[in-house]
C-alpha cells in the first residue's frame, strides 16, 4: 500500500531533532528521511510541518512533497500584522497548503482574535489551517492552550475553512471527537501518538487499553475520510508507524486514511492523480 506522509519536520541544526532521530538510529534531515523511506517505493510525498524562521522554510522540497507554514516563534505570534507580507508571499505558492500554528509550545489560543484575519485569508485562498493538539513534546508550554475543544470556536467561526487538528487531541480524545462531530470541516491527522522505536503488534498487545480508546474514539466520529496517515517524524519509523495506524482501521478504510485522505483534504488530489490507488 502507498503512504502519503501528512505530518512531519525536517530540521536542520537542532538539538531536538538530533535527540528525537537519534533515538531511531538516524538524521533528521531531508537526505535521510528520502534515502530511508522513498527508496522503499512505498512513500509518495508529505506534509512539511514548518519550523523556525518564515524566510527558511518550503526551500528545497522533493518532488511531492507540500508544506504548512508553521508559525513557531514568539515574534511571528506577538506582532502577526509585521509577518503578514512574508506569509502572503508563501501562501501564492503552490507547494504551500497551509498555514500551522502551535499552540501550547505558544501562548496562544487558536481562537485568538488577532487571528481570524489570517484564518479569512486561508478561508478565500482555499488553504488549509493546521494546530497543533494535545500533549506537547517538550514540559514547557502550558496545555491549556492546546486543548482540542478550543477548535470548535475556530471551526464555527470558519465553516468554510478546512481545519486540521494534529495528533488528534491526544490524549483529549473524546473532546477531540466531539469537536469532529460537531464540525465537519474539522479533520484530523494521526500524528505523533506513539514517540520512539517500537514494534506495532508488541505495542498494541502491551497497550491494548491505549490502541481501544483510540478505535472508540475514531469510530465515534465515524467517517474514516476525515482521518490522515502523519508519522509526525522523526519521532517514530514512518513504516513501523504505518503499521500500526492501518491498523486501528479496517483494510478498506485504511486505503483511504495512509494515502488519499490527505489529497483531499490539503487540496492536492490532481497532483497525484496518475498514482492514486483505484477504489475498491
Amino acid at each position: 500500500m502507498n503512504y502519503f506522509d501528512a505530518h512531519l519536520h525536517w530540521f536542520k541544526d537542532s538539538a531536538f531533532g538530533d535527540r528525537l532521530a537519534g533515538a531511531l538510529g538516524g538524521r533528521p534531515d531531508i537526505r535521510y528521511y528520502e534515502d530511508k523511506y522513498r527508496a522503499r517505493g512505498r512513500l509518495a510525498g508529505g506534509i512539511v510541518m514548518g519550523n523556525g524562521p518564515l524566510e527558511d522554510q518550503g526551500r528545497g522540497l522533493p518532488e511531492g512533497f507540500f508544506y504548512c507554514l508553521g508559525l513557531d516563534e514568539p515574534d511571528c505570534v506577538d506582532h502577526i500584522g509585521a509577518f503578514l507580507p512574508e506569509i502572503e508571499r508563501h501562501l501564492e505558492s503552490d507547494r504551500c497548503v497551509g498555514l500551522k500554528i502551535y499552540p501550547g509550545y505558544m501562548p496562544l489560543f487558536p481562537h485568538s482574535p488577532k487571528m481570524y484575519g489570517l484564518y479569512e485569508r486561508l478561508r478565500s485562498c482555499g488553504k488549509v489551517l493546521a494546530v497543533h493538539t494535545g500533549m506537547m513534546a517538550s514540559l514547557g508550554g502550558k496545555l491549556k492552550y492546546a486543548h482540542p475543544i478550543h477548535l470548535d470556536d475556530v471551526a464555527v467561526d470558519f465553516p468554510e475553512l478546512k481545519i486540521v487538528m494534529c495528533h488528534f487531541g491526544n490524549p483529549f480524545l473524546p473532546e477531540a471527537a466531539a469537536v469532529m462531530e460537531h464540525n465537519k470541516n474539522v479533520y484530523a491527522d494521526l500524528s505523533g501518538l506513539i514517540e520512539g522505536p517500537f514494534r506495532t503488534e508488541e505495542f498494541m498487545e502491551r497497550e491494548k487499553a491505549y490502541t481501544d480508546l483510540l478505535k472508540l474514539w475514531i469510530r465515534y466520529v465515524g467517517d474514516c475520510k476525515r482521518f490522515m496517515f502523519g508519522t509526525d517524524w522523526p519521532a517514530v519509523d514512518c513504516v513501523e508507524y504505518g503499521r500500526f495506524i492501518a491498523g486501528l482501521f479496517r483494510e478498506d478504510e485504511a486505503e483511504h486514511v495512509m494515502f488519499r485522505n490527505a489529497l483531499e483534504i490539503y487540496n492536492i488530489k490532481e497532483y497525484f492523480a496518475d498514482e492514486r490507488p483505484e477504489s475498491k
